[in-house]
């Protein structure tokens, strides 16, 4: 752990219940009048939208919906839409929905203010510039991306996901209600649940990590590890919603200081060639990377059994603790599933290796060095 460190995160973070009844004020707070709402097919269609837009045409601010926001989205149709957008005279960009819509409407915001392919700045600080302002509304409890300075998008072509990083992807404002997350069907919500506990497993490993995301990553795994399962199997818990919108925040905070590491670089293929919901491929790799990576983590183990309740006599014992205590979650939140139930099949597994050393940024976090043949004994594990 590194006692000096650099933090990026919104201008304003506004948490609760009805905060996102703060969109105009803070639309206002960035001194922009046209916004467009970024959200997918399914969500452009609910009331949650049809409301939400009443409310700023209300407030004597028009906004217009886009309804195209796609899963683990694909590069070309944001570059599409970016250019779409560019001349219609927007001036600031509202990310409505989960993780891929957030990404999204980063992926908007560059594409609106440059005609460079995304693909050109994968990796740390490549984004040339800042590009359309940003507020997330999140209808999810899962990806952080209301408060990263990160986006990832696939790239069909070469069969990957891949990610950007830079100061400038960072949103203006996250309104954080965990009302908005209420109607999330069960699967949803494990998934997108996992996805933020991995978030804070993973950015308190990294080779990155320091005082504060420490912090952030520990009360992230100690916020949603008690109220997971009672949300997915009670969709209508606000106090389980509460706590789960607020994990997943903190591990937002925790993973965009130190970052993600292996589970994610692994997980990514599965996304990018096989269409495997981020979340689902983030949990199916889980135990098999802790397993290569923990005996590589010394004293962490320590501090990572506490936020999980569990304890040992020592690193290897709190090791198998910690692998218990997240493997009998999993199960409760009927995600225990192979790879090879993915419809991946054991040829797929070489290929895969290959592809996630593409996410050398993730990768360069881990604990412990992970070549392409210790991604291929990983995938082999979990198949």
């Amino acid at each position: 752990m590194t006692y000096s460190f650099d933090m990026l995160c919104p201008t304003r973070i506004a948490f609760g219940c009805g905060k996102a009844q703060e969109a105009p004020e803070e639309i206002r707070r960035l001194g922009a009048s046209r916004p467009l709402v970024v959200t997918g097919p399914r969500l452009g269609k609910s009331a949650m939208a049809a409301e939400f837009l009443a409310a700023l045409e209300k407030a004597g601010i028009p906004g217009e919906l886009f309804t195209g926001a796609e899963p683990e989205p694909p590069a070309a149709l944001v570059e599409e839409a970016g250019r779409n957008i560019h001349d219609k005279g927007f001036d600031l960009l509202i990310g409505l929905g989960g993780g891929s819509t957030m990404d999204f409407t980063k992926g908007l915001s560059v594409c609106a203010a440059t005609e460079q392919p995304l693909r050109e700045f994968v990796g740390q600080g490549l984004v040339p510039a800042k590009g359309l302002p940003m507020i997330m509304i999140p209808t999810t409890a899962g990806s952080g991306s209301e408060v990263s300075p990160v986006a990832v998008f696939s790239f069909p072509d070469e069969g990957v996901k891949l990610g950007l990083s830079s100061p400038f992807l960072t949103p203006d404002a996250a309104l954080v209600d965990p009302l908005l997350t209420v109607g999330l069907p069960p699967t949803t919500t494990a998934y997108t649940g996992m996805d933020a506990l991995i978030h804070g497993l993973e950015s308190y490993l990294s080779r990155r990590s320091n005082a504060m995301s420490e912090l952030f990553s520990l009360s992230a795994v100690a916020e949603i590890l008690p109220w997971l399962e009672k949300a997915v199997k009670n969709g209508s818990d606000i106090e389980a919603r509460t706590h789960l919108s607020l994990g997943s925040l903190l591990a937002g905070l925790a993973f965009s200081m130190a970052g993600t590491a292996a589970i994610h670089a692994l997980a990514y293929p599965p996304g990018g060639t096989f269409h495997v919901p981020h979340g689902l491929a983030n949990t199916v790799l889980m135990k098999s990377v802790l397993q290569f990576t923990l005996p590589w983590c010394g004293k962490k183990t320590e501090g990572l059994a506490r936020a999980l309740g569990v304890d040992g006599a020592d690193d290897a014992e709190r090791a198998e603790e910690i692998f218990d205590r997240l493997q009998r979650l999993v199960e409760a939140l009927g995600c225990d599933i192979r790879l090879r139930e993915l419809a991946i099949a054991e040829e797929d597994l070489p290929k895969m290796a290959k592809a996630c050393l593409k996410e050398a940024r993730l990768l360069a976090n881990n604990p412990r060095p992970v070549t392409e043949s210790d991604a291929l004994a990983i995938y082999r594990r979990a198949w």
